[in-house]
């Protein structure tokens, strides 16, 4: 998984969590990953040469504002992930790419989503995630993508960038759950990359 792939005239951001993020993962392990955006052909071209099965949500394309509207109930919320998700009930993710969801997701939906994905969490389960370095500053929206294992793939999203939420560090990590932050390094463009482990119990 650590070769260069197509479309190295596109924007790429030096990373270097995606090494770890993949760090216990062996050649012949058959891989299981959720990926939160669209399938960009970046992403399919890093996986494809792995036993991996993807499946591509959408929903930071998706029209968020549905998740975040403050009449909604926190069941219905988590009921609307749920479906926006469509997960077979036995299926338990490796790997989750988060990309930069949670920087448009209110407290309680943030919340709700990782609430939906919970069964599909195993003990080995990781994560990546991408989130504003600095909350008083605008951060780009972009549709993300895995070039090589030292490089995210990234382009401006041409659709309306959904409400930004600014969470702290400190509210970042309460709002986790069963989710902590192992280690988080700079981006460019005002953006810090997160790789995410799973609690034994959720963040109180």
């Amino acid at each position: 998984m650590d070769q260069p792939q197509v479309g190295v005239e596109d924007t790429l951001l030096s990373s270097s969590l995606l090494a770890p993020l993949f760090s216990q993962i062996t050649d012949n392990q058959r891989l299981k990953i959720l990926d939160m955006g669209m399938a960009t052909p970046a992403t399919v071209s890093f996986f494809g040469q792995t036993k991996s099965r993807l499946q591509f949500c959408g929903l930071i394309d998706a029209h968020l504002d549905q998740y975040n509207d403050p009449e909604c109930t926190q069941a219905e919320r988590v009921a609307l992930f749920k479906s926006s998700l469509n997960i077979h009930a036995d299926v338990q993710f490796d790997v989750i790419l988060f990309w930069d969801i949670f920087c448009y997701l209110s407290p309680p939906a943030m919340v709700a989503l990782l609430e939906a994905l919970v069964p599909h969490f195993h003990n080995r389960t990781r994560a990546h995630s991408i989130g504003q370095l600095n909350t008083r500053q605008k951060m780009v929206f972009s549709e993300y993508g895995i070039n090589k294992i030292d490089a995210l793939y990234h382009q401006p999203n041409d659709s309306q960038q959904p409400k930004l939420y600014a969470h702290t560090r400190h509210d970042f990590a309460k709002l986790l759950g069963y989710l902590r932050v192992d280690r988080s390094c700079l981006l460019s463009g005002n953006r810090v990359e997160n790789l995410l482990l799973l609690n034994q119990e959720p963040a109180k």
